[in-house]
């Protein structure tokens, strides 16, 4: 009972110590990181997503050509589906595109 005492102290004593190694050492440092997260969330991509010769095409926002094109079939979807596609649905992100792929090719 001892033995396992002394080896649980000693795992906490040397996480402690490894834990004052790697921690931000001031809240400037901390804060950097935070910016840093934020500024890569807004630098994820915005895809369009728009119905063309009745197919769903995938471009990125801002360019002419397309990224993706699928082989869904908007006649096959909801008009109110085909309307909003036909004008053009911004997505944020790869995640949230696959997302929306997935709900409209399934």
């Amino acid at each position: 009972m001892k033995r396992l005492v002394c080896i649980t102290g000693i795992i906490l004593i040397s996480c402690l110590f490894t834990g004052m190694f790697f921690a931000p050492s001031s809240s400037a440092e901390i804060q950097n990181t935070v910016q840093s997260s934020t500024v890569s969330v807004k630098q994820d991509e915005i895809f369009v997503l728009k119905s063309e010769n009745n197919r769903i095409v995938v471009y990125k926002k801002g360019e002419n050509s397309p990224y993706m094109t699928t082989d869904t079939l908007t006649d096959s979807l909801p008009k109110g589906d085909v309307m909003r596609l036909i004008e053009g649905i911004e997505v944020k992100g790869e995640a949230q595109l696959r997302k929306s792929l997935e709900d409209y090719c399934s």
